[in-house]
Order: C-alpha cells, then sequence, then structure tokens
C-alpha cells in the first residue's frame, strides 16, 4: 500500500511554542519536552538539553491523541475487509493512540485461542504506527444469546470488555447471568441495544417511503435498554454501556438509571451527530447503517446530551466492507461505515458551531473513553511521567472535501465522502514516534 506518512525515530526531543488543548482549557505559548518515549515535562519553559531534537510548533495546537472505543478492526479473518495494517494507518491518521477492537469476527473473539491470535496479528502494525488495540470478547459463544463465553480466563488474557456489537443479547435469562459475573469482575458490558424482527434499513419518515425501504424504527433500541435495566437492578454494582446511541427516547432511559445510581455509559457515532434522516443519501449505501440515522430532533438530542455528559463519548463504529458486501439494493446490502478518520473533523464541526465547547470536545475525544477502558497512564490525557501520544490539528485549516481518495481503510465505505468537514491534520506524536502527514 502507499506511505502516504513520514515517520522518525526520536528518542528525545522537545516541541516548542505550541497550544495545548485539555480538558481544563486551553494553554497557550507551551512547551514540552520527551524523553525515550515519555512526557518529562511541559510549561510555559522546560528544560532544553544540548543536543535535543527541537520541533518548532510555530503556535500550532497539540490535543492528546484520541482513544475510540468501538471498532471493528475486523481481526482476525476478515482480512477482505480490513487488515491490521491499513486498519491502523487509518487510527493514525485519523488522530488515536488507542482503539478498542469489537469481536464479532471470523472466527469470533469468544475464547482466550482466537484473542491470542487476533493479538498476534496486530502486533507488527502497532509498533509501526504506535496505535495500541486493546481487545473487547464476545458476551455469548458464537454470538447466540445462550451460552456465556468464559469471562474470567478472558479477563486475564486483556480483555477489557463484552459485547456482541452486531447484535443484542435477546435472551432475558442471559443477561442477568452475565450482569452477575461481570458485577465481580468490574469490566464493562457493551450492548447493541436491538430486539430482532424488524426487518428495516432506514427509519421512518418521508426519505424512507421515498424510497421505499423498510422501516426501522427506535423501539428496538429502547425496548432493550429498558429490558436491560430492569436485569441491571439485580445486579447494581455491573457496568452497562449503550453503544452506539441513536434515539432521544434512549437517552431519557439512561438519564433515568443515572438517577438511580446504576453505573450506566453511553456513546454517540460521529455519523449520528453529523446526518440525520433528512441530510443523509439514500442512494449511497454508506449510509445504511446500525442503528439508522434518526430524525433532525434526534440529531438535536444526541449533541445535547453529549455536551450535558449524559452521552460520555464519541466511538466510530468503524465498520469497513468490502464493495460487493455495499453494492445493490439498500434493504440487501450490509450494514456499516467507516469512522476513524472523519471523527475529529466532526467535533470540531460541533465545536465551531456552538454545540460542544472546546474542554468538552477534548473529554469525549480522549480522555472519558480512556477513563471508560481504565487505560494505562498516557492515553487520553498528558502526564508527566507517561508514555506521550498527541495529536497535531490545524483547526483553521480551510474546509475540504472529503473524498474516497482521503480513505486510509482497505474499504470505502464512508457515508462522508463528499461532506465539507473542517481542520486538518498535520501529525501525531507516539511515544519515540513523530509522524508527519501530507
Amino acid at each position: 500500500m502507499p506511505k502516504n506518512y513520514a515517520k522518525r525515530a526520536c528518542h528525545s526531543y522537545v516541541i516548542e511554542n505550541v497550544e495545548l488543548w485539555t480538558p481544563g482549557g486551553p494553554l497557550q505559548n507551551q512547551s514540552l519536552r520527551i524523553e525515550a518515549g515519555r512526557l518529562r515535562e511541559w510549561g510555559a519553559q522546560v528544560a532544553s538539553p544540548e543536543g535535543v531534537e527541537r520541533v518548532r510548533g510555530g503556535g500550532r495546537i497539540l490535543l492528546p491523541a484520541g482513544v475510540d472505543a468501538q471498532v471493528h478492526l475486523r481481526v482476525p479473518g476478515q482480512g477482505h475487509k480490513e487488515t491490521p495494517e491499513t486498519g491502523l494507518l487509518a487510527a493514525l491518521k485519523g488522530g488515536y493512540s488507542a482503539v478498542l477492537t469489537m469481536p464479532n469476527t471470523q472466527p469470533t473473539i469468544d475464547c482466550v485461542e482466537v484473542l491470542r491470535r487476533g493479538q498476534d496479528e496486530v502486533r507488527e502494525f502497532e509498533n509501526e504506527f504506535g496505535v495500541h488495540v486493546f481487545w473487547s470478547a464476545a458476551i455469548t459463544k458464537k454470538l447466540n444469546s445462550e451460552e456465556l463465553t468464559g469471562f474470567e480466563d478472558l479477563v486475564r488474557a486483556g480483555v477489557r470488555a463484552f459485547t456482541n456489537d452486531g447484535l443484542g443479547v435477546n435472551s432475558d435469562r442471559v443477561m442477568e447471568e452475565a450482569f452477575a459475573k461481570l458485577e465481580k469482575l468490574g469490566v464493562p458490558l457493551l450492548q447493541h441495544a436491538e430486539f430482532p424482527g424488524h426487518g428495516g434499513s432506514l427509519a421512518p419518515g418521508p426519505v424512507q417511503l421515498r424510497v421505499g425501504a423498510a422501516p426501522y424504527p427506535d423501539e428496538p433500541e429502547w425496548k432493550m435498554v429498558e429490558r436491560d435495566l430492569r436485569e441491571l437492578r439485580k445486579h447494581p454494582r455491573a457496568r452497562y454501556h449503550v453503544l452506539h446511541v441513536s434515539s432521544r427516547r434512549t437517552l431519557d432511559l439512561v438519564r433515568s438509571a443515572r438517577k438511580e445510581g446504576l453505573q450506566v455509559t453511553a456513546e454517540v457515532t460521529p455519523h449520528h451527530l453529523y446526518f440525520n434522516s433528512e441530510t443523509l443519501d439514500p442512494e449511497n449505501t454508506s449510509f445504511k447503517m446500525n442503528p439508522p440515522i434518526r430524525s433532525p430532533e434526534d440529531q438535536r438530542a444526541l449533541w445535547e446530551a453529549l455536551a450535558d455528559g449524559t452521552l460520555d463519548f464519541v466511538a466510530t463504529d468503524h465498520a469497513p466492507h468490502e464493495a460487493l458486501m455495499k453494492t445493490g439494493q439498500f434493504d440487501k446490502v450490509a450494514f456499516g461505515t467507516l469512522g476513524l478518520e472523519t471523527t475529529l473533523s466532526v467535533l470540531l464541526d460541533g465545536w465551531k458551531k456552538g454545540l460542544l465547547s472546546r474542554e468538552r470536545l477534548v473529554e469525549i475525544w480522549a480522555g472519558k473513553p480512556a477513563e471508560f477502558l481504565r487505560l494505562p497512564s498516557g492515553f487520553g490525557a498528558f502526564q508527566v511521567d507517561a508514555p506521550f501520544h498527541a495529536v497535531w490539528v490545524d483547526v483553521n485549516a480551510p474546509e475540504h472535501v472529503y473524498t474516497e481518495a482521503s480513505i486510509s481503510s482497505l474499504s470505502k465505505n464512508s457515508c462522508f465522502i463528499g461532506a465539507q468537514l473542517p481542520g486538518r491534520i498535520q501529525g501525531a506524536f507516539h511515544e519515540r514516534s513523530v509522524f508527519v502527514f501530507p
């Protein structure tokens, strides 16, 4: 594949004169000293030993590198959709330091043996790109909602969350059993909230009626969350997370559960923030995703919930598919769209429109997902003596039209192709490596 980045190794370096964006607000005229890949100090003035390389910031903006808690890296077994190389390059170019990969692979990540295979496959490209892969495993064997996987063994092998993403867990009994076990382990359950049987593709409305696609209402989502909360109340110390919320009715349930003291978190995707059912293109099958993009009222409610903390962070649900799987009638093609390389632009768009504060942007981009996954120090924040992960951004770059040629992923099914997006990621710092993007 073409190498569309420049990389150089830097054991120790000083980044001079940058504006740092942090959850506490922007800090101007800052410098940072990195030694052996770790941030040793930062401030208006830092020690600059003789012979250490200097990186001139010129007042540009530096953010903590992002953390994406929902990525379909397609490892192991689905290299026709995404490879470790293309997926982690997309994460690098999108500004990330860490991703949580989903287990609906071939074979399913439902045992330690398959997990180890995946871990081995990504290691070379973690080292090349500086992006770390963290792992989720299936809640049930073969994603069938019948028999739980071996939670304890999988956690010992490095799993940080359990999910059947792509499918909801239909059985009340299995959900209650999962909460009972996970309550003791302290590891979150990530629910793809969808009861089956609706057969839908697009949110109900004028566009859905015009193109004749089957309607996909929000009831399958919020009803599953409602069911899950009933089971969660039996094990209130369990951690429950709602993936890719699309409906304002789900938001109401999340708020109510938190008032009860339940450990409930939730996320939203960039495509549910940027588009609504009136702005999507139903002729473009990259707009078929699960759950579907909903009404302008839902879109507005999602932005408000992200700003006020009801939604904890943004996760891409990056779901690459080969062209064959996205070619044909809208109702028949696969669900899924790309997201790794466009998310920061979506958040900058929300900030520029006053939908999100700069401080909250940094939280939902990096700090909150890192905290949720309980990642090691250095992920999601600038921390002294921790590994250094940062992304260099021109937030004032002219808006650009996102094109297929911009995509690093192996698959090209991005609903953002043709969108006018703000900001430009200019480079990244990952421990001992400095990356520059054209």
